[in-house]
């Protein structure tokens, strides 16, 4: 079983860049090297971490969490089940671990374009948002799993995702203040849960898209988001 020192050796693990968050290895592929020749521990560690997170999405997203059996994640990994346990107490912990990669991958891109500064009005929340749903488009098994299986898995994952949305909603106050300090009079006076409402509201426009598997539609809710975020937040149209 993994110990606590390994799980949080694990979290900060990121995927390579470029990589999918989701897929499977071919079972005619090659594993990984083993015997003497094999790769040092640390990373072939590393190397299955990021097998077991994205298989446990794919096979998540296929097949619902609560069908998906340890032997689907590891035969999708091509890793070893004892290589799981060494790493994860069970299919919860991996489908933690492949959010907090999800997560990840979300803010770096998010965080660097609301804090840049912009030369058009709602530049700082439309970068992000093109981001947002240009990484759910690309990433249509990631999208489905953590949207539609996560919440309903546990307490556990149900408080990880609410907790997103609370950096999402303070990830969007900060842009927003920013904006005020470049055009005070553009914007009316707007609630501190203003920012929450926002981050429901876009949630629920993309939720209907993944749940009916319209992955392709998903760019064409830029524009509306943003304009529902820009009226949300107090935009002066008339200034």
């Amino acid at each position: 079983m993994a110990t606590q020192q390994q799980t949080g050796q694990i979290h900060v693990t990121q995927m390579q860049a470029g990589q999918k968050l989701a897929g499977s290895y071919d079972v005619d592929a090659a594993g990984l090297p083993r015997g003497r020749s094999s790769l040092p521990v640390p990373v072939t560690r590393d190397a299955q971490y990021r097998r077991l997170v994205q298989a446990g999405i794919s096979a998540f997203a296929e097949l619902g969490y609560h069908a998906t059996t340890i032997t689907d994640i590891v035969t999708r990994a091509r890793v070893s089940r004892q290589a799981f346990y060494k790493i994860f107490e069970g299919k919860e912990d991996c489908f933690l671990a492949a959010e907090e990669v999800g997560r990840s991958a979300l803010f770096t891109g998010m965080a660097a374009v609301t804090s840049s500064q912009s030369a058009s009005v709602d530049g700082w929340i439309r970068a992000p948002i093109r981001i947002y749903l240009q990484i759910c488009h690309d990433e249509p098994q990631f999208v489905r799993a953590w949207t539609i299986e996560f919440p309903n898995v546990s307490t556990r994952t149900l408080a990880r995702r609410n907790a997103f949305f609370v950096e999402l909603a303070a990830l969007m106050q900060r842009g927003h203040q920013l904006a005020k300090s470049q055009s005070a009079e553009s914007w009316l006076a707007v609630p501190d849960s203003s920012y929450e409402a926002v981050v429901g509201g876009a949630h629920e426009m993309i939720f209907r898209c993944i749940s009916q598997e319209r992955y392709g539609d998903l760019l064409a809710l830029e524009d509306p988001i943003v304009s529902f975020a820009m009226m949300a937040l107090g935009y002066r149209h008339s200034v």
